[in-house]
């Protein structure tokens, strides 16, 4: 039999040296293991005569120690950039509702939402079947402005979509949008031909899609019903933030689109287009819930919005005036039309704190060799780097670039190349370009032109990628005699001459071009 242990083979060293491990040790499971090992092997009367109980008491009542390190506020984000509910905002749920100062509005236009879903059929009062899950939901609130002032308070109530399985709840969920250069096109039409320019807007456009999935939902908060609290809601209609609301709501449209004799155009299927016997025709654009109607009787822009308003709750807007962000303005007398994007360009500079910067001539001087050498490499450079908010401010250029500026499309495709790890000589570069805009946000695009064709060009450079010596492809086109149509990007593989990437460079023009014939053709136009 082996010997029994002695207390110098349990602790690995004498009664002293025990206690003073003991006081260095801070994990408290550790010394109560040490503990149970000590009581196995002696006495307690033992343990009292040598003093360790006391020691080994105190040690297991140890308080944990806390962090000494200093806390800093955030430096990625100011302080302004956080908004509280004591701000009396707008509510994040609805309990803050309850609390706040607009209570009485919050809570009309939650029943204003409910009374949309229950006029649309959305949802019927059901047990739930067994093995089947529901989803949550959350109430959203927002306040519409106007000209700086509070014109509406709009409450909706979203599913929490990202609890659905695919295949059981979803299938399908791509929705397509016009493309911008469509807009651009019938917007160029309208001012040489001088239509009707309409606007509709779609009020709770996803909750018109009907559902083929069985999907059940919690009933929405506040609005319970009196001893029925353990019944569901089974979606008859898509409900905002489900992933296919947004098919759904173009699928709906379509088929009453086509019913209505509009024919949906091969390049761009949310462009409706219908002729009439006596050569008129009407065009209307869909982005969503927003629409616009372009056309030269104005009588059948009437007939149209009579029959929408009766399938869907339609608000009409009367003259368009601002399309996704961009400002119309025409002069009928002159034939002209404008599309600018001065309002957002001012707001973005003030975002990013560059609305009193010093204006510059062009957005990249020569100057400037962006490369991935400029990237940071250490985790102390990366870590500084981190606090800019380049990603934001990439997609904030970017999208005044798809939509109103060409001129930047180059450098902005040059400074996304470093999205994943910018450096330094990026940033400035970024702020160049912001510079660039304060200069030039009351730049817009003019149509008018009596000339109705389309025109093209196309440039490339050599190996003016620094990194992967790949050549630069450009083109824009103009139709009306304004811009419709533009791109700057990196070719995909590596030019061996200048004509071998002027002629890639050509060939990204030229089926840009053939998309741009077969869309123009299907609106009417030879």
């Amino acid at each position: 039999m082996d010997p029994i242990p002695t207390i110098k083979d349990v602790t690995h060293g004498d009664a002293s040296q025990q206690d003073e491990d003991h006081e260095h040790v801070d994990e408290p499971g550790i010394i109560d293991n040490r503990v149970e090992a000590n009581h196995d092997v002696i006495s307690p009367q033992t343990s009292i005569e040598r003093g360790e109980q006391t020691s080994l008491q105190e040690a297991v009542n140890q308080q944990p120690r806390r962090s000494t390190r200093e806390r800093k506020s955030s430096i990625r984000y100011p302080s302004s950039d956080y908004v509280l509910i004591s701000d009396e905002g707008e509510p994040e749920n609805y309990y803050d509702v309850l609390n706040h100062k607009d209570k009485d509005d919050w809570i009309k236009a939650m029943h204003d939402e409910m009374n949309s879903l229950k006029k649309n059929n959305t949802f019927d009062l059901v047990e739930l079947p067994k093995g089947r899950k529901i989803l949550k939901n959350k109430w959203v609130f927002k306040l519409k402005q106007g000209d700086g002032n509070i014109v509406k308070h709009k409450a909706r109530l979203v599913v929490k979509g990202f609890g659905q399985k695919k295949g059981i709840d979803f299938d399908e969920i791509f929705s397509p949008v016009v493309k911008m250069s469509s807009i651009r096109v019938v917007l160029g039409l309208a001012a040489t031909l001088n239509f009707e320019i309409e606007q509709l807007d779609v009020k709770t456009a996803f909750l018109h899609g009907d559902l083929k999935e069985e999907i059940y939902m919690e009933q929405p908060e506040g609005f319970e019903e009196k001893g029925q609290e353990h019944i569901v809601c089974k979606l008859r209609k898509s409900l905002y933030g489900l992933k296919q609301a947004p098919r759904q709501w173009y699928k709906r449209f379509d088929s009453f689109m086509v019913s209505q004799n509009f024919t949906k155009t091969n390049g761009d299927h949310c462009v409706y287009v219908r002729h009439f016997s006596e050569g008129n025709f009407i065009i209307l654009l869909l982005y969503f819930d927003d629409m616009l109607i372009v056309g030269q009787d104005v009588d059948n822009i009437h007939k149209l919005k009579e029959d929408l308003s009766k399938s869907f709750d339609m608000k009409d807007l009367g003259h368009a005036k601002h399309i996704l962000g961009m400002k119309i303005t025409r002069n009928r007398e002159c034939g002209k039309l404008w599309l600018s994007q001065e309002k957002y360009i001012e707001r973005v500079l003030e975002r990013f704190n560059m609305h009193n910067a010093k204006p510059v001539s062009t957005p990249l001087a020569s100057h400037f060799k962006l490369c991935r050498k400029d990237c940071p490499h250490t985790e102390q450079e990366k870590e500084e780097m981190s606090s800019i908010p380049y990603s934001s401010a990439i997609g904030s250029l970017m999208y005044a670039m798809v939509s109103t500026r060409p001129d930047i499309a180059h450098v902005v495709s040059v400074v996304s190349r470093y999205l994943s790890n910018m450096g330094k000589s990026h940033w400035v570069a970024v702020k160049s370009i912001f510079r660039y805009l304060r200069g030039t946000s009351k730049l817009c695009l003019c149509f008018g032109d009596s000339k109705q064709t389309l025109e093209g060009f196309s440039d490339a450079d050599m190996a003016g990628d620094l990194d992967g010596r790949k050549s630069t492809s450009a083109y824009l086109f103009t139709f009306a005699g304004g811009a419709v149509s533009w791109q700057s990007k990196l070719q995909k593989c590596v030019a061996l001459s200048t004509t071998e990437a002027e002629y890639i460079a050509a060939s990204e023009a030229a089926k840009e071009m053939l998309w741009l014939k077969r869309f123009v053709s299907d609106l009417g136009l030879r």
